[in-house]
């Protein structure tokens, strides 16, 4: 029987430890439920965690024996923070970690890790996109018990994550996911204000293409739900932190008003940030849709995003500042009831294009390089339609409210 380092699922028991050829012995209490070839995590008396197997004889009560090796002499450390350890890995300053021999280097560093290098690589880009963002780097590193401080400028050693100013839910809980219907009548009022404030009576081609060709006169505020989702949350708050510290240091940054801005209750409200461009922005969907997302059964995903009404610039998740775009692409259910998803959006440096035909490869490319973070199209001047948001990264968009409405016509 073997035992090596481990993201633990339980801790066992362990009588106190025996000098032994090699190391010290403990014994391990098998638990309930565990059969032969079943692994078992613990701590070894040096906090170090281990996994052992229970071997074919054993059962539930039984105990085996474990041999603990002697801790080689630990060498320094090359990184004295996580955020030193990204930077090492990001040379160019993108916001994302795309050198898989790097990282094969820091993951030995950091746990010794052994493998080729696309081993090592495929335990942290789990969606396998070949690029892994700051977020995504803290998420494995917490994982794998990476004893290191963030170190990221502005968080402090601790990293600790702040909330929403609304949060009701637990905040050291990663499976949380919570929704809350919206029954404060001056916040519900900020919800009317922010459908009423960015009505336009405009449409483009893509209301035809989901099945009604009528410009609704207005739009009637059923109910709203608020989303709590702690690891969204949490991925977003880093990355957030992230885009607004690159903001600080980027020439040519700009702050860019947005039509939702005009519910200047609401922004208030939420606390947004306007230094790196945090907007609320509306996307349309279903009311079933909505209701998985809000779950945490259901994703929000930018793979997911251009399927029903072109990609015209790239493959990214496309927002509204305008609730009547957004109602372009929403649903109505069996009672009548359309929904849109107002989400948080880190929109940072904002790459403006007015061009009828834009280079969507170009677009997309520059935020992908992490040159940008987000895509304005200005469909408003070029066609006197409306303004595209686009984004290509999932952990900039947090959703907060799945609001369902009815469509009004006089």
């Amino acid at each position: 029987m073997g035992c090596e380092e481990s993201k633990p699922d339980q801790t066992q028991e362990w009588t106190e430890a025996q000098p032994a050829e090699g190391g010290r012995r403990i014994e391990v209490l098998i638990p309930d439920g565990a059969v032969a070839g079943a692994q078992l995590d613990f701590k070894s008396p040096d906090g170090v965690w281990m996994k052992a197997t229970v071997p074919e004889g054993y059962n539930p009560g039984d105990k085996i024996s474990v041999l603990v090796p002697e801790e080689a002499p630990k060498k320094e450390k090359k990184f004295k923070s996580l955020h030193q350890a990204f930077q090492y890995m990001d040379k160019k300053f993108t916001g994302y970690i795309t050198d898989h021999s790097l990282f094969a280097e820091v993951a030995k560093d950091l746990l010794g890790l052994e493998g080729t290098t696309e081993e090592i690589w495929s335990t942290l880009d789990q969606d396998g996109n070949g690029q892994v963002n700051w977020p995504e780097f803290v998420e494995w590193a917490e994982a794998n018990h990476v004893e290191l401080e963030l170190g990221a400028p502005g968080l402090g050693a601790d990293g600790a994550v702040a909330f929403p100013p609304l949060w009701q839910g637990p905040k050291d809980d990663p499976s949380f996911v919570g929704q809350y219907d919206v029954e404060d009548d001056d916040h519900f009022k900020e919800l009317i204000e922010l459908v009423r404030k960015t009505y336009k009576k405009v449409w483009t081609r893509d209301r035809k293409k989901t099945g009604s060709d009528k410009v609704p006169s207005s739009f009637e505020l059923v109910k709203a739900k608020r989303c709590e989702n702690l690891k969204d949350w949490k991925r977003y708050y880093f990355r957030r932190h992230q885009i607004a510290h690159a903001c600080s240091h980027k020439t040519g940054f700009m702050k860019r008003p947005v039509l939702t801005s005009e519910a200047k209750k609401l922004s208030k409200r939420q606390g947004l940030r306007g230094h790196c461009n945090e907007w609320f922005l509306f996307h349309g969907t279903s009311p079933e849709a909505a209701k998985s997302i809000l779950s945490g059964s259901g994703d929000f995903t930018i793979s997911l995003a251009g399927s029903a009404t072109g990609t015209l610039y790239g493959r990214g998740t496309y927002f509204a500042e305008s609730i009547t775009k957004a109602d372009e692409y929403a649903k109505e259910d069996d009672d009548g009831l359309c929904c849109v998803l107002v989400c948080r959006v880190a929109a940072g440096h904002v790459l403006y294009n007015d061009e009828v035909t834009p280079d969507a490869d170009k677009l997309q490319q520059s935020c992908i390089s992490g040159e940008t973070h987000s895509i304005l199209g200005d469909r408003e001047k070029c066609r006197g339609t409306f303004k595209e948001f686009v984004i290509f990264d999932a952990d900039q968009v947090y959703v907060e409210y799945a609001l369902f409405y009815r469509r009004k016509y006089h």
